[in-house]
């Protein structure tokens, strides 16, 4: 099935809640490893800003290559299911839907949804990294980093608030709620409770 590099833009931007859910995934996940290395690093005598970078970039990979990765397993086997039940109410042989339209349709949601999760969840990891490479100490990174985490997360909540039709406040204030939990959580976990 040969998909038109419009079509496929088109389809992945119609997948929006799930590439503002991964890059929520993204940007939580990497605020926490971020903070909690580098109050670690201040409590240790040794905060270098690119190596906290690093490691929640680093952090940011994985969860983008686990998101990936798992999309395509979960939906993989969720396709294959409907086809085997599609081919059950047909009156069809096992797997007789293999190399039909219908499976390269199955295989095209597949492939989108793996590219969705892994690549929103990398760019969601890798735009808080951004004030450890740019910034020349650490507490201006972690400002850095803290607001960007901040405006992007009103941003998302504010987007998730208003696809669901629901309060774009209410939405946006939940998702900071968890936000500031997590900074709390790596303060403390990093060592800035003694």
């Amino acid at each position: 099935m040969k998909v038109s590099p419009k079509q496929f833009i088109k389809d992945y931007i119609a997948m929006s809640r799930y590439i503002a859910l991964g890059s929520l995934d993204g940007i939580l996940t990497v605020m926490s490893i971020s903070l909690t290395a580098a109050v670690a690093a201040i409590a240790g005598g040794h905060a270098n800003p690119v190596t906290v970078g690093l490691t929640g970039l680093s952090g940011g990979i994985a969860l983008a290559l686990s998101n990936g990765f798992g999309s395509y397993i979960g939906e993989h086997a969720e396709e294959e299911k409907d086809m085997r039940t599609l081919e059950n109410k047909m009156l069809l042989n096992n797997k007789q839907l293999n190399d039909t339209i219908i499976e390269e349709k199955a295989k095209y949601r597949v492939r989108l949804s793996m590219i969705t999760h892994g690549s929103s969840s990398f760019l969601g990891s890798f735009i808080p990294s951004i004030p450890f490479f740019i910034l020349p100490d650490i507490y201006s990174a972690i400002a850095g980093t803290l607001i960007i985490c901040f405006v992007l997360l009103i941003i998302l909540g504010s987007y998730l608030g208003h696809i669901s039709k629901e309060s774009m406040k209410k939405t946006a204030g939940q998702i900071v709620a968890v936000g500031i939990l997590i900074v709390i959580i790596s303060y403390l976990m990093g060592g800035g409770h003694g």
